[in-house]
């Protein structure tokens, strides 16, 4: 069996320590051999995830409440609403919380580092309020100046993966000032937001600080960059796709309920929403004439299988509601 080429994604937990930042990623070009696991958690904390080429993951920036800050030293990347319409995206980048889906296309050779923070953090650490990133990917130039992005280019020049992650978490340790007033009202909220998976009540919020709903909208949009209720809709959204990557696809549809909707409809056209297709066509199963198993569906899309109908049989259409439908070509 021959390597197959992709991309390692790996959660640098172990870095954080007490630094104010909600992850520390990065991206690498990687080979998976017959006996690398999809998912490893190493001895440091640390975890990595291999993903597929074509895996949706790899290729989407779905909608998000954070910002981050993202260094590519591998070869370009684009991102747009469609192929027509992709742009290259900066070597160094700032991505803003999203409100929609965009397609994402890297390169070949792949080598990014990525420091996520809190969105009511945008203010201190760029000088700009997270409205002004919204749906927006930013060259760091812009908003540090020519002289930082340089410094930091330089100084990574020869390090590893590692330590330019551990590189761009200390430069935003450094710049991080002290959060205003605002900005404590707003973390206090959306942590209680993402505490709740997005179900906690709008007003409950504003009236737990005091103010009308009206004006906790707007002292919440200031710092979050989006209104409370759009801001617990993406959470709840995110919550639902840890929720599917990790559930097997036949019991999908009892999700919904667990994942703060109504029912399975709701569900279905929630994520329809902000993934731009229904789960069933977002996470197409991966596989060819080489991977004819029945094994459960469970894990990284990268990492399921497609079952064959015979020839004739009636098969599901993704998309009809039917989660277990994705077991068919």
């Amino acid at each position: 069996m021959s390597d197959q080429a992709g991309v390692l994604y790996t959660d640098h937990r172990h870095l954080r320590g007490a630094a104010p930042v909600a992850s520390l990623w990065s991206y690498a070009s990687c080979a998976r051999t017959p006996e690398r696991r999809p998912v490893v958690v190493n001895a440091n904390g640390s975890r990595e995830f291999w993903l597929d080429r074509s895996d949706p993951l790899l290729n989407t920036i779905l909608p998000g409440t954070t910002v981050s800050l993202i260094v590519n030293r591998g070869d370009a990347w684009a991102a747009g609403r469609s192929l027509a319409t992709s742009v290259l995206l900066p070597r160094m980048c700032v991505v803003g919380p999203f409100t929609r889906p965009r397609i994402l296309y890297v390169g070949r050779s792949v080598d990014a580092a990525g420091v996520v923070i809190p969105v009511v953090m945008t203010f201190s650490l760029f000088g700009v309020p997270a409205s002004e990133l919204a749906d927006q990917i930013v060259d760091l130039q812009d908003l540090w100046g020519q002289d930082s992005v340089e410094r930091i280019g330089t100084a990574m020049a020869g390090l590893s993966t590692e330590e330019c992650v551990a590189l761009l978490r200390d430069e935003v340790v450094t710049r991080l000032g002290r959060i205003d007033s605002g900005d404590t009202i707003a973390l206090g909220a959306t942590r209680a937001i993402q505490r709740s998976a997005g179900t906690v009540s709008v007003d409950r919020l504003a009236r737990r600080h005091g103010m009308s709903r009206q004006l906790f909208a707007r002292r919440f949009a200031a710092a979050a960059g989006v209104p409370p209720k759009l801001f617990a809709r993406i959470t709840r959204f995110q919550r639902l796709v840890h929720m599917l990557l990790s559930t097997d696809v036949s019991q999908w549809a009892e999700q919904a309920s667990a994942a703060g909707f109504y029912d399975q409809p709701h569900m279905i056209n929630e994520f329809r929403g902000f993934a731009g297709a229904s789960p069933t066509v977002f996470f197409q199963p991966h596989g060819g004439e080489a991977a004819r198993t029945d094994i459960e569906l469970r894990g990284r899309p990268s990492e399921w299988v497609r079952h064959f109908a015979p020839r004739g049989a009636r098969i599901g259409r993704p998309g009809d509601g039917d989660p277990s439908s994705t077991r068919c070509p």
